[in-house]
C-alpha cells in the first residue's frame, strides 16, 4: 500500500524507506511536531504508532503534572522541597500543607535558588509561621570549618 501523503494520527507518509528482513515495509513519516521518523507501515495503519513519540511524552507529562509544577524529567525545586518535608513522620506538618501543595506554595512562594526549607523552631511543626527558605551552603560551610578546626588546620591557615 502506498502511504505517501496519507495521514495516520499525527503522522503523514513521506516516502517508502525500506523493507525489513521479515518483509515488513517501513516508511518515512513526518510528524505534526516537525520531526521525521521511520516506522513499520502496519503499525502506523493499525494505530499502534501515531506520532514520532511526541504524543507519548505529552500524555505522560500531563499525567504527571500537578499544580503546574513538573519540569521535563524531575519536579521543580519548590515541589521537591514540599515532597521531602512530607515523609518526615517524626515531625508534624500543619494540615493545610500536609496534602495540598498549592497551599504550601501560596504560603512559602517559589523556592529561591540555592536554598532549602528549614524550620525556625525544630520542635514546632512545619507551618508558614515556622518555616523559611535558608541558604544551603551555610550548614555545609560550618561543617567544613568545624572539621578543619578539629584537625588543627584552621590555626595553620589551611581551610578545607
Amino acid at each position: 500500500m502506498d502511504m505517501t501523503g496519507l495521514r495516520f494520527g499525527r503522522l503523514v507518509g513521506v516516502a517508502f524507506d525500506h523493507r525489513s528482513a521479515s518483509g515488513h515495509a517501513h516508511w518515512l513519516f513526518r510528524c505534526d511536531c516537525g520531526r521525521e521518523v521511520v516506522a513499520k507501515g502496519g503499525n502506523v495503519r493499525s494505530g499502534g504508532t501515531a506520532s514520532c513519540g511526541c504524543l507519548h511524552r505529552e500524555v505522560c507529562a500531563a499525567r504527571l503534572t500537578r499544580h503546574g509544577h513538573r519540569a521535563d524529567r524531575r519536579h521543580e525545586p519548590t515541589y521537591r522541597a514540599w515532597q521531602a518535608m512530607r515523609p518526615a513522620a517524626a515531625t508534624a506538618i500543619c494540615p493545610r500543607w500536609r496534602d495540598d501543595f498549592a497551599d504550601f506554595l501560596a504560603d512559602m512562594g517559589e523556592r529561591p535558588a540555592g536554598t532549602k526549607l528549614v524550620r525556625r523552631d525544630a520542635d514546632a511543626p512545619f507551618c508558614a509561621s515556622n518555616c523559611r527558605w535558608a541558604a544551603v551552603d551555610d550548614r555545609a560551610a560550618r561543617a567544613v570549618h568545624g572539621w578543619a578546626r578539629r584537625r588543627g588546620m584552621v590555626e595553620q591557615g589551611v581551610t578545607a
